[in-house]
């Protein structure tokens, strides 16, 4: 682990350098850059407003998808007897501004500090723990910085990694880094793992007296929470056009070029299907792109934001040009399809799931486990073309007996994987009272 720390650290001064030079041409580099500026001084003014009269859990967070994860687990911890504070730090600028803007759950009121977290160098490591003063520290997913996990644990502060994944193919199990990631995970408290095959990789990485248990994937309960609890109402032109919508969510340009094709075939038997195309980053030059595929193909569009309660035209597609409301939307559809499985791998396929949608992506499913679940249920289906897009949305409108067994089918699914979130938070509790 020396010789491994010793290298990891010799090479942060040149990813550094690399970080500023790719800021010039990626600008979610260098919203990352900026917003740490002025960071040590935003962070003691924040603690400085920490009541102190309880414990204090540091959960650290990547992105949008794992604070999306630890939400159940805040939220259950926060309701603990006696209270609890909790600072929240994102790495992704993505995740700081989802945070801040399109948060539309309830915040949870003991969440009393939240900002970047500072670039991982020894010192940043000392400064974020003397500053914080955590009593434990949450680690989400995969996302653990090495000097932080070294520094908190020469200083005795318990950790723990929840809804813990370390798949097959990665880099961590490599010869190079299993030693160096294993002995990161032995100074843990406890894993808790989303799966068996999960915490049997963990295991055989880590050692000493970590407790590593099968705890299950939290984001089953967030998809759950948030569905059951949510108050967004959606425009009621959406409602009120008597359509059969199908919700493309979470799109990227060869998502759409299929669905868009899909969509112009089952037009030509099916009138009375509408479709809400929901793009994964809604900015002005991808709305303009998707814009003029539409009207290539022959159909126009509405953006959701202009809709209201006025129907859109019967030709009308309707395009969302917001985030933070694509689960409310499929509440909408009778099948969904979800991108980003001709790119990196399919998004959350869960929110149209638990609302009883049959759901269609693309080939790669490799990165998620209630995509392949899914299909193997009869819930879902892999099209690769617009063809197959069309043929198989014929198929269930055509059937709607068809269509409604594969939609609870997959609503079970997803119903009966929750849970994880109170075995995360026993395992906090535990780790907690052996600090007092």
């Amino acid at each position: 682990m020396r010789i491994g720390h010793a290298v990891y650290n010799a090479l942060l001064p040149a990813a550094a350098l690399a970080a500023r030079a790719a800021s010039l041409w990626n600008g979610k580099i260098a919203e990352g850059l900026a917003g740490r500026r002025g960071l040590r001084e935003r962070w003691v003014a924040g603690a400085a407003k920490l009541r102190r009269t309880s414990p204090l859990a540091w959960f650290h967070v990547s992105s949008v998808g794992e604070f999306e994860q630890a939400k159940p687990v805040m939220s259950l911890l926060a309701e603990r007897p006696g209270g609890i504070e909790i600072a929240l730090t994102f790495y992704s600028p993505s995740g700081m501004s989802y945070y801040r803007r399109f948060d539309r759950s309830k915040r949870i009121d003991a969440v009393g500090f939240f900002d970047y977290l500072p670039f991982d160098t020894p010192d940043n490591a000392r400064f974020c723990l003397d500053t914080l003063r955590p009593d434990i520290l949450v680690y989400v997913k995969f996302d653990i910085w090495p000097n932080l996990v070294v520094e908190a644990s020469k200083r005795g502060v318990p950790q723990a990694l929840v809804a813990g994944t370390l798949s097959p193919g990665s880099m961590r199990l490599s010869r190079i880094a299993r030693g160096f990631y294993g002995d990161l995970y032995s100074r843990l408290g406890a894993i808790a793992a989303i799966s068996e095959e999960d915490a049997d990789r963990f295991r055989r990485d880590a050692r000493g007296a970590v407790e590593i248990v099968v705890a299950g994937d939290t984001r089953f309960d967030q998809v759950c929470r948030r569905i059951d609890a949510s108050t967004v109402t959606l425009p009621g032109g959406v409602a009120a056009a008597g359509r059969t919508w199908i919700v493309a969510g979470s799109t990227w340009p060869k998502d759409e070029a299929l669905v868009v094709s899909g969509y112009r075939a089952l037009r030509k038997t099916r009138r009375d299907v509408g479709l809400i195309l929901v793009p994964h980053e809604p900015s002005a030059a991808r709305l303009a792109a998707i814009r003029r595929a539409l009207a290539s193909a022959g159909l126009p569009c509405r953006l959701l934001s202009s809709l209201g309660d006025e129907a859109p035209e019967e030709e009308d597609v309707v395009v969302a040009d917001g985030v933070g409301y694509l689960a409310e939307l499929y509440r909408a559809g009778r099948i969904a399809y979800v991108g980003g499985s001709f790119t990196t791998g399919v998004h959350n396929v869960m929110e149209p799931a638990v609302l009883s949608l049959p759901v269609f992506f693309g080939p790669r499913i490799d990165n998620s486990y209630e995509a392949r679940r899914l299909v193997e249920l009869g819930a879902a289906k892999i099209v690769r073309t617009g063809i197959d897009f069309a043929r198989e949305a014929d198929a269930l409108l055509e059937d709607p007996d068809r269509l409604e067994r594969a939609g609870a089918a997959g609503s079970r699914f997803i119903r009966n994987h929750c849970g994880a979130a109170p075995r995360c938070v026993d395992l906090l509790e535990t780790l907690l009272a052996g600090n007092r």
